[in-house]
């Protein structure tokens, strides 16, 4: 049945394909738009503050078309700073490895590896300039087998001839502009603030106290009601542009699992596919032996235990009974995309293909060597931490 509703003929794959192309034009008319409304924003309110200075009105009319161009301004993402860092003189041989994914794929070559303790393998685009990161989560990492991990990794960069509209400049710089404001603007109007100050009744500056909160919440809403209308057009905008882009987000995640198959071969791409539905109980383990291991270690311990952390990730990961059979968790990739089961029976429909990129012993044996000391470091962070989503 699942085998069936994916082929849908010729016809009906055609006009999907028209309405995929409808919506991606879209999707780059509203990002667009809204480039042109943050640049609008700025340019006008510099006009009013300079022309209109002798004015009351115009001046303070252009400051707040100047906050609201600050506020949605495109912000490009950055490295994490608190995440290990690998640059090609520290990893030869993962760089190598990386690189040899990219060529058999056919895209450009990462620019920098960052190790962290999410339960992913992510390639996005960093700073002005769009250089390439790939973000290798241990917890996945340590789950998956040689031959996945090149699926894995090969799944990311095909995303890219793929031509994902989420991670291009245009619409991914709009993006940040509507969803990285969200987290500041979410706030409705009169809604206290995290920061309210506050004392005991029986302190001697309780009175004071009280005072300089009633002010602070009044200055709060007045910044809330400031802002109803950017964040109206934050929301909007954002919502407007995940929907408009999630018939290509949609297709370009089928299109990336064929570049894993064909690079990694078929059964190493399913398989891996089959180990993300493990990440509910890897997520869980990590948090757990952080927990354990900042609670209960005895002193001198650290570095031991910062060292045996992912090892007993892995012994974990081992374990795990794999799922096995065509049957699949009604579960979806995560806001309209396709799920683990769908993706599977699509690379099923094809040939089976071999792999044209292998993970050797050796050079597996080599990148482990090379991630040693981001691990430990990663491990100290998770473990004064004792946070993990």
């Amino acid at each position: 049945m699942q085998r069936a509703a994916l082929f849908t003929g010729p016809r009906a794959a055609g006009a999907g394909r028209v309405g995929v192309a409808l919506a991606t034009v879209a999707a780059y008319g509203v990002a667009c738009l809204v480039h042109l409304l943050v640049a609008g924003m700025l340019i006008g309110g510099l006009l009013l503050v300079v022309v209109g200075w002798e004015t009351v009105v115009q001046p303070v009319v252009g400051l707040v078309l100047l906050v609201g161009a600050v506020h949605l301004r495109p912000r490009p993402d950055r490295l994490d700073p608190e995440l290990p860092t690998l640059r090609r003189e520290d990893a030869p041989a993962l760089y190598a490895w990386v690189d040899d994914v990219a060529d058999a794929v056919g895209v450009r070559r990462v620019d920098v590896v960052q190790v962290s303790a999410d339960f992913a393998l992510r390639v996005s685009g960093y700073g002005l300039r769009r250089r390439r990161r790939l973000e290798l989560g241990l917890p996945l990492w340590l789950t998956l087998t040689p031959q996945q991990r090149v699926a894995a990794v090969a799944h990311e960069l095909g995303h890219f001839t793929a031509r994902d509209i989420r991670r291009g400049a245009l619409i991914g710089a709009a993006l940040s502009s509507s969803a990285g404001r969200e987290e500041v603007t979410a706030r409705g109007p009169g809604r206290a603030s995290a920061g309210s100050l506050s004392a005991s009744p029986v302190s001697r500056h309780a009175d004071e106290m009280a005072t300089a909160s009633a002010r602070f919440n009044a200055r709060g809403r007045t910044a809330d009601l400031a802002l109803w209308l950017p964040r109206l057009v934050v929301q909007g905008a954002n919502r407007l542009l995940m929907r408009l882009s999630l018939p290509n987000a949609r297709r370009t995640e089928f299109q990336a699992d064929a570049v894993a198959a064909r690079v990694a071969s078929t059964e190493a791409a399913v398989s891996a596919l089959r180990d993300r539905l493990l990440a509910g109980d890897m997520n869980a383990e990590v948090h757990r032996l952080a927990v354990t291991a900042r609670t209960l270690r005895p002193r001198g311990a650290a570095r031991s235990t910062d060292r045996d952390l992912w090892a007993d990730v892995a012994a974990h990961a081992a374990a795990l009974p794999r799922h096995t059979g065509d049957a699949f968790p009604a579960e979806e990739g995560g806001l309209g995309l396709p799920s683990v089961g769908s993706r599977i029976a699509r690379l099923r429909l094809g040939a089976d293909q071999p792999a044209v990129l292998t993970l050797g012993a050796g050079r597996a044996d080599a990148i482990e060597d090379e991630l040693r000391e981001p691990r430990g470091l990663l491990a100290k962070k998770v473990i004064q931490d004792c946070v993990h989503a």
